[in-house]
């Protein structure tokens, strides 16, 4: 199988300065790309000065992270890809094992290394940690990592093992899988692609899973989606539009439901709080999700039961807040 490493790069000249170097290193026999989302900064000239051997595709504006990998895919030709963000250390070579876990396993769709922090080694990163999970009522978690709580690496994910879905963040994708699915939907623009894509990739047999042997250092994430009001927005329409063309009938009426009624208080909490940013975030989430739910609804094809009978709420309650 020949791998490509392909790098989406939108203004970020400092962090390839800081990262791409990690990522030649340990490239092996892979190809390694910069797709450039129509930066305004000098990352082109930056490159071409100082990494040579890198391959460049320049895009004519900033298509966001699903429309950016999916022309990237479309010009880019190899059996294996891994959609890597330009925050990424890499501190061994990870390619050869990475794409042996994908030969090994000819349903694997989709596949992650362990991810940790790079300020602090020892610590799983917030942006995928060893792979995710959905909770009963539709949140996404991770393995060493539930709301904002990151656990130490003490090898307890050391194994490769399947997981719900896999982070944006080093994110490997085997070619056919990806073009079955059509790719990423391009209407997300950033946040909740990965998991839309592993849960429509699970709904016709492809598995996705978590090869803990590897691990790579993430600078980016570890702030809840409440931080930044567009983040907020794009979680919230995207997770319903997710659910909604991917899991049965019951259980969507049910997330629908439990999320209505939990952003209600959480906006009126960052009302409370003078957070009224947010407070408009919330509300054209909504209003953008339920405006184009018929539309949405037609796209449902076949459909897959992926929550789990856990609350990452409770877990943190139990383990954070309940004196021991």
């Amino acid at each position: 199988m020949n791998v490509a490493i392909l790098i989406l790069n939108y203004n970020g000249k400092d962090l390839l300065s800081s990262y791409l170097g990690s990522v030649v290193t340990h490239k092996q026999d892979a190809e390694v790309w910069v797709v450039d989302n129509g930066s305004t900064d000098d990352s082109l000239d930056s490159l071409k000065k100082n990494f040579p051997e890198v391959h460049i595709l320049v895009l004519d504006k900033n298509y966001g992270y699903a429309k950016g990998y999916n022309l990237a895919v479309s010009k880019i030709d190899v059996d294996l890809y891994c959609f890597l963000n330009n925050d990424v250390r890499v501190n061994s070579d990870w390619v050869s094992p990475m794409r042996q876990l994908f030969e090994t396993h000819q349903h694997l769709g989709f596949a992650q290394p362990k991810i940790v922090s790079d300020q602090d080694e020892s610590i799983f990163e917030y942006a995928g940690a060893a792979g995710g999970h959905l909770d009963l009522f539709g949140f996404p978690y991770c393995r060493g990592r539930y709301l904002h709580h990151c656990e130490k690496d003490l090898g307890q994910y050391d194994n490769p093992e399947k997981v719900t879905w896999a982070s944006g963040a080093a994110f490997w994708v085997r070619k056919t899988a990806f073009t079955e699915l059509g790719g990423f939907d391009e209407r997300f623009f950033m946040h909740f692609e990965e998991i839309d894509l592993c849960l429509r990739g699970k709904a016709v047999g492809w598995v996705t899973m978590c090869h803990g042997n590897i691990r790579v250092a993430h600078l980016g994430g570890g702030t809840l989606a409440t931080n930044q009001p567009k983040k907020l927005y794009y979680n919230i329409r995207n997770s319903l539009w997710t659910y909604t063309k991917t899991i049965p009938a019951f259980p969507l009426l049910f997330v629908i439901i439990f999320r209505l009624g939990f952003d209600f208080f959480l906006g009126l909490f960052l009302f409370l709080t003078f957070k009224f940013d947010h407070v408009w975030a919330i509300v054209k989430a909504h209003n953008h999700f339920f405006r184009v739910f018929p539309k949405t609804l037609s796209n449902r094809r076949k459909t897959v039961m992926p929550f789990r009978i856990t609350s990452v709420f409770v877990k943190f309650l139990i383990t954070k807040v309940i004196p021991k």
